[in-house]
């Protein structure tokens, strides 16, 4: 990546030219942040290292390369600028894209896989580190992850035992289930959490055929959104909630925010909404949402569980709010309606688009791609969609088989589908 180096605050930034809407930043060590931008996966979009005298060498060789390093070294000190090619190790570019997608896939996807691989990569990003407290914490923290996902990842490959698994998704199961044998290796005795993926595993290999390919009928997926207003996905990860519904009640509203799953519940102690002027942008103090269900969400008016509230108006006509939901640990402000749109539309064709990828995979058929892409392009433009997307334009060119815009790599490589990704076709596959 060619990126630029500034020496003020933080001590090091490196960053990127141009814009980008699909980003995500991990912070590997305290005073060390890589962000990725989904667009481009295979390069950092940013670095930042607080105090480059106190991070790890080892640490920052991995994340920038061994070159890279020593040309920051000898400008340290100085008001220095230059252009500067990183190679981020591969083990910490997909640790990074995983967490990235963790946040911004607004698809149906089983959490525990995820989880799964967020473990296994963190395990394998770890050795690539000399033995030292960064080592262990990152196959601390891989091992929190693996054993929490494990009782989930094991039910879900008991339940393949009655049918038949494609290549791709056999290849990326076995990947992570050897994941989960390192993991094992790593500790001291029995380790049962770990140790029942094995044996789970163990029975898919002896009792499940594999396939070449796996036929797919047309799928859709497609979260239709009826909102009176638009989540904004920098300030909230993805499947936590569904849209946003405003209820009048006199000289209030009450917010209606239908939960996605049973991963909302993480957040029900700090998601809060406020009401945003779309005319002047100016934002009324945040109220914490409640999560409600059963007979307490019907109380309100939904049938499923809903995080909601009542807001006073304080004199602005509905018309003219629309309610900004947001987790209380994001520190992004409240976004204007066109960058509200343009962040939405991101999140939507990153969802179309992998989900075509990973459709064609399992199916082996650039068809079953080209047949959910085809619901993008009711008007070709040359506009990109969002910054660092393509066009509808390019679209329809990637489906007549001349497309070559960057982003129809963005699958490839760091950001190759993921194991929940290729499942989550296969589940709806199987189920129809």
């Amino acid at each position: 990546m060619l990126a630029v180096l500034s020496v003020s605050e933080p001590q090091v930034r490196l960053a990127a030219d141009g814009r980008a809407d699909l980003v995500r930043t991990v912070e590997p060590a305290p005073g060390v942040r890589v962000s990725v931008d989904l667009a481009r996966p295979e390069h950092w979009w940013a670095v930042e290292v607080d105090r480059w005298a106190d991070a790890d060498p080892v640490l920052l060789t991995t994340l920038l390369g061994a070159e890279a390093v020593r040309r920051v070294g000898d400008v340290l000190g100085t008001d220095a600028e230059m252009e500067l090619e990183v190679t981020p190790a591969p083990a910490w570019r997909r640790l990074a894209v995983i967490d990235a997608l963790d946040w911004w896939l607004q698809l149906p996807l089983d959490q525990a896989l995820l989880d799964a691989e967020r473990a296994v990569v963190r395990a394998r990003a770890a050795r690539a580190l000399p033995l030292g407290p960064l080592r262990q914490h990152l196959v601390g923290r891989a091992l929190t992850l693996a054993r929490r996902s494990a009782g989930e990842f094991t039910v879900y490959l008991t339940g393949l035992t009655d049918g038949s698994l494609p290549r791709a998704l056999f290849s990326g199961l076995s990947r992570l289930a050897d994941g989960y044998g390192v993991l094992a290796r790593s500790v001291d005795g029995v380790d049962n959490e770990l140790d029942g993926v094995l044996t789970a595993w163990d029975e898919v290999q002896a009792l499940v055929p594999v396939v070449g390919r796996f036929e797919l009928r047309d799928q859709s997926v497609q979260l239709t959104d009826s909102s009176d207003s638009l989540v904004d996905p920098r300030q909230l990860r993805a499947r936590i909630v569904q849209g946003v519904r405003m209820v009048p009640t006199g000289s209030a509203v009450r917010v209606l925010v239908p939960a996605f799953g049973a991963v909302a519940s993480a957040v029900s102690d700090r998601l809060m909404v406020r009401l945003v002027d779309r005319r002047s942008g100016a934002a009324q103090d945040p109220v914490l949402l409640t999560l409600r269900s059963g007979a307490d969400a019907e109380q309100v008016g939904a049938r499923t569980p809903v995080f909601t509230e009542v807001v006073p108006l304080r004199g602005t006509p509905l018309e003219h709010l629309r309610a900004d939901v947001f987790d209380a640990d994001s520190s992004t402000d409240p976004a204007t309606d066109s960058t509200l749109l343009r962040q939405r539309r991101a999140q939507y064709v990153l969802g179309e688009w992998r989900r075509a990828v990973a459709e064609s995979r399992l199916s082996r058929s650039i068809l079953t791609r080209n047949r959910r892409l085809a619901r993008l392009v009711d008007v070709p433009s040359e506009e990109p969609l969002f910054y660092g997307g393509p066009s509808t334009a390019d679209v329809k060119r990637l489906i007549d088989g001349s497309g070559s815009h960057a982003w129809f790599r963005s699958t490839t490589g760091a950001g190759e589908p993921l194991v929940a990704e290729l499942a989550a076709v296969h589940d709806a596959a199987a189920a129809s």
